[in-house]
């Protein structure tokens, strides 16, 4: 089971380095994002702080520690409660979780951080052990390809369904 294990860490390091650099490029954009999803907030230190969430929850993912998991899951609440409470108030904020682009909020992406929680719940809870090559290639590459479905996911949806998911 220490493939699946590695997946996980790999999925979510690779989905979280993907918001990470869009963010990071897309920063004024993010910032200006963040009142349409947790009003009365001052946007700029929520900004940082959520830049600093994700980057740790990467640092603990690299060093092979299972609160990155933890951490990870936490991330991932917190941004599909406040999309769902964004979607409640009939906020037409824009999706910036990966910085740049301007989907607006939809159940996609509290989908999409459901589908990482049970991948960062199953990275926990799956014991890592010793590998070979062979099954890390296998690993990272299934990694790879479930991390661009799920960051791609808003064009997903769009392309599959209709925008009222």
């Amino acid at each position: 089971m220490p493939y699946v294990e590695l997946g996980c860490r790999a999925v979510l390091c690779l989905v979280f380095l993907a918001a990470l650099a869009g963010k990071a490029t897309g920063w004024r954009a993010f910032v200006s994002s963040v009142p349409g999803l947790v009003p009365g907030v001052p946007a700029a230190p929520v900004a940082v702080a959520v830049l600093a969430g994700e980057s740790a929850a990467v640092a603990l993912l690299v060093l092979g520690e299972r609160a990155g998991f933890v951490l990870a899951a936490v991330l991932l609440a917190a941004f599909a409660a406040a999309i769902l409470r964004a979607l409640r108030r009939g906020s037409a904020a824009a999706c910036r979780c990966f910085g740049v682009t301007a989907a607006p909020l939809s159940r996609a992406q509290i989908v999409r951080n459901l589908v990482l929680i049970v991948v960062a719940v199953t990275g926990w809870a799956t014991p890592g052990g010793p590998v070979e090559l062979a099954g890390v290639a296998l690993a990272l590459v299934a990694a790879a390809v479930l991390a661009a479905v799920l960051v791609l996911f808003d064009d997903l949806a769009d392309l599959l369904l209709e925008r009222n998911l």
